[in-house]
């Protein structure tokens, strides 16, 4: 009974951590392809500032950031969007002590920027 007690919560864990990248994974891509529609590169930084913390609210990541990369937003160029947070295994202290306390999830989306949407001057 132990040791299928101790497979169960391995999974619970283990889900945990793949809902939790899951949402860094949403929040980079929903991002790049908010910054990549927006009219001039200010604009692209808070457009997919805005789109990544939408996408992840509701979730457990902690110390989450994006970072947006519009190498120079140049019409036809790519942008990149990286997605970086932590899951907390506190919850979990058995497995915590396998995995750690905090497991640190990435995730980088690059988009086309809009070759032809309008540009402020």
């Amino acid at each position: 009974a132990f040791v299928l007690l101790l497979f169960a919560l391995g999974l619970l864990a283990v889900g945990q951590v793949i809902g939790e990248y899951s949402a860094v994974r949403s929040a980079a891509t929903q991002a790049a392809f908010a910054a990549a529609r927006a009219p001039s590169e200010p604009a692209a930084q808070q457009a997919g500032q805005s789109a990544a913390q939408e996408a992840v609210r509701g979730s457990q990541l902690e110390d989450f950031k994006v970072t947006i990369d519009t190498q120079g937003f140049q019409r036809g160029g790519t942008l990149t969007a990286t997605g970086e947070g932590y899951v907390s295994l506190a919850a979990f202290p058995i497995v915590s002590q396998v995995l750690g306390r905090r497991v640190p999830l990435k995730w980088q989306a690059h988009a086309l920027v809009e070759p032809y949407r309008s540009r402020t001057p």
